[in-house]
């Protein structure tokens, strides 16, 4: 397995973690590859890892049970924000392919309301908005659950009525913003360029709507009597 490809994005790790995978390199001394990778979801001061390629490839035991390493989770896509965010930091973003995505071709490997706060459950919403309503209409239109399963559907179902009905009501000063960065696809600096504001401005504005929402998902929980964080299982 050394010798297999690593490319730029999404791995899930044997113990359930995510992690974004940024680059290979190759050691100048030794001449072995190396792993550059990133934990998901992204800090808000990033941290950058290194492992060795053979590591990275190899599989483990779990339960009695093989499994790899690490494994591509490739319906997962980055958000432009991130892309920038990586430039920012001196790497560069994935290569583009100029493919339609086949959503009902794998499964599903999103999950939902696996947040383990309600920062980052906000920032998952609004990152994934437009890939969520694609699976959400794919499986509407075609009247199955198409490459997602029942529970995960009903969890999508209700994410995305959330979001949408906040959007109209209590976070509707939000609503053209959201538009434009999460629907339309705007990175923040094309958006800051756009509006002729200053980066600071546009972060600063990003992380009150953020905060607002992350609020609404946690009075919602609080009413209802249900957490939709992840709970990790209790040893």
């Amino acid at each position: 397995m050394a010798g297999r490809r690593i490319c730029a994005g999404y791995y899930r790790r044997y113990d359930d973690k995510t992690v974004y995978v940024i680059s290979t390199a190759t050691d100048a001394d030794t001449g072995e590859e190396t792993v550059i990778w990133t934990a998901y979801p992204f800090a808000d001061v990033p941290k950058y890892y290194t492992s060795n390629k053979k590591s990275f490839c190899s599989f483990v035991e779990v339960g009695g049970k093989r499994k790899a390493k690490y494994k591509r989770l490739t319906n997962m896509r980055i958000s432009e924000a991130a892309i920038e965010r990586l430039e920012d930091e001196g790497f560069r973003g994935p290569v583009r392919k100029r493919q339609r995505r086949q959503l009902e071709e794998e499964y599903d490997s999103r999950r939902y309301q696996q947040s383990l706060t309600y920062l980052t459950y906000a920032k998952d919403l609004c990152e994934n908005y437009n890939f969520d309503r694609s699976k959400y209409r794919l499986c509407v239109n075609e009247k199955r659950f198409a490459a997602i399963t029942r529970s995960d559907f009903t969890k999508l179902k209700e994410d995305l009525q959330f979001l949408e009905n906040a959007l109209k009501t209590v976070l509707s000063e939000y609503q053209d913003y959201f538009r434009e960065r999460f629907v339309e696809g705007l990175s923040i600096r094309k958006y800051a360029e756009s509006h002729q504001l200053n980066r600071g401005s546009v972060d600063y504005l990003q992380k009150k709507f953020f905060s607002a929402l992350a609020r609404l998902l946690k009075e919602r929980d609080e009413a209802e009597g249900k957490c939709r964080l992840w709970k990790p299982a209790q040893n």
